[in-house]
């Protein structure tokens, strides 16, 4: 019977390997041509491969969790198509990147990637010695389940009881070193998803005493009253490394090695932004289903000004700075301690106030539910970001590497300030922090782009403006 060799597919441009996250056939199952067979996580997605061909999987070479490079065997299939390839050829399409799969038969350290960023790959925090755990020796006030009775076991739970569980690699792995059944742990994630704070709590109440210990009065020596005993020392929490954290390391560590970071900071008065989007604000939300926010405000500012500052929108090589004519931004997406993301908007010139709105919209909901694809993120010339969202007014942003500029928004809030005419008023203003590539541009330059950007957001004119 031909034998068929499934190797790990080629999924972006810029991405070199992958990470195994859950076979979704076992050896000895039947496959279909085009059904999903594996869910590999990237540094930046997650995607399901699926099978070229119609045959039995044979073996599966590459264990869940593991992390293997581009063309690396992942399987093998028999097959009844004697035509079909031996090999798979290394750009192999995948499936679109997807949430969470629908549970099958699986070993323990079985899981799909999380659907939403709280739940994507939670790294796995050290418990405690199992020498340090005291076995359970007054008679508890209410019985506690079996599996809990002793935390100081700390062996695997059983395959058979975890193997359908929505649960990540780390999370198994989690409760195999604290000895937790995660079938009885309570998922509170999507769709039962058990987290790593489901387990952390779990173990928490299988550890807490039955009763509140306290220092026994007929214990009590004669003399002065002794203070309670302070609570114990928590414990340090190793974190692993998620394939984000590592990619997100890996390109800071390179950019600010290799790149002369400087920046800059103006203050812009967004007043007339502010006006202007308060006259919208029900037409755009009725219309839009969301609200407007300052952002693509200062995107249509950042395009306008690169087309005026060329330099900002370019790229160092050993040849010389490449002036790049396509402006398409990255706009960074936080994932909260998971890491963030920076997918692009293409030809963000191109696009109106509204179409940008629409296109962050898309990027951010499609983030955090974990449906971005690597062509997302391909061929951004410009990065900004908006952490005045979480209140910052000051902030040093870090390049992205290939590109020679960052900008940041801050914290937009009304302030006293004093006008031209020599007056007080109540403005709507913000700070923009400019981080550049010194190789490839001088203070002045980043100064006349940040003062484009600042001419522009302060000359919005409510009056003709327009969304579309």
């Amino acid at each position: 019977m031909p034998m068929f060799e499934l190797k790990m597919p080629k999924l972006g441009e810029s991405v070199t390997e992958g990470t195994i996250g859950k076979w979704l056939k076992q050896p000895g199952d039947t496959v279909e041509k085009y059904d999903l067979l594996v869910e590999v996580q990237t540094d930046k997605v997650n995607t399901e491969i699926p099978s070229p061909v119609a045959g039995t999987l044979k073996d599966v070479m590459v264990k869940e969790g593991d992390t293997v490079p581009i063309g690396t065997l992942l399987a093998t299939f028999e097959t009844a198509d004697a035509g079909a390839t031996t090999t798979t050829p290394a750009e192999a399409p995948a499936a679109g990147a997807s949430g969470a799969a629908a549970p099958s038969a699986q070993p323990a350290n079985s899981a799909p990637p999380a659907a939403s960023p709280s739940l994507s790959s939670p790294p796995a925090p050290q418990q405690p010695s199992a020498q340090t755990a005291p076995p359970p020796q007054s008679p508890p006030a209410a019985p506690a389940p079996a599996q809990g009775s002793s935390p100081s076991v700390a062996t695997a739970a059983p395959a058979s009881s975890n193997a359908d569980i929505r649960a990540t690699p780390v999370v198994r792995k989690l409760a195999a070193e604290s000895g937790v059944d995660l079938s009885q742990v309570r998922g509170t994630g999507l769709g039962g998803r058990v987290s790593r704070q489901d387990v952390e709590q779990y173990v928490a109440q299988q550890q807490r005493p039955p009763t509140q210990s306290r220092p026994a009065a007929a214990s009590a020596q004669p003399g002065p009253a002794q203070p309670a005993p302070a609570e114990p020392p928590s414990q340090d929490e190793l974190v692993p490394l998620t394939q984000m954290r590592k990619a997100i390391a890996n390109a800071m560590v390179l950019s600010k090695t290799t790149i002369p970071h400087a920046a800059a900071m103006v203050e812009v008065d967004w007043t007339n932004v502010a006006r202007f989007r308060e006259s919208v604000r029900e037409q755009f939300k009725g219309r839009e289903g969301y609200e407007l926010t300052y952002l693509p405000f200062a995107m249509k500012a950042v395009c306008i000004a690169l087309r005026r500052n060329p330099l900002v929108n370019a790229q160092w090589t050993d040849k010389g700075v490449v002036k790049l004519r396509t402006i398409s931004l990255g706009v960074a997406i936080s994932l909260g301690d998971d890491g963030l993301v920076v997918p692009v908007v293409k030809n963000a010139d191109e696009l109106s106030i509204t179409g940008l709105a629409r296109a962050v919209r898309d990027l951010a909901t499609r983030a955090r539910s974990k449906k971005l694809t690597i062509p997302d993120f391909e061929g951004g010339t410009f990065t900004v970001n908006n952490g005045g969202t979480l209140g910052t007014y000051l902030s040093y942003p870090i390049v992205n590497p290939g590109q020679a500029a960052i900008m940041t928004t801050e914290a937009i809030g009304k302030r006293v300030v004093a006008l031209d005419d020599d007056t007080i008023g109540i403005r709507t203003m913000g700070n923009m922090v400019l981080s550049f590539d010194h190789r490839i541009m001088d203070g002045a330059t980043a100064a006349a782009f940040l003062r484009d950007v600042k001419a522009w957001i302060q000359g919005v004119d409510p009056s003709n403006i327009a969304l579309s």
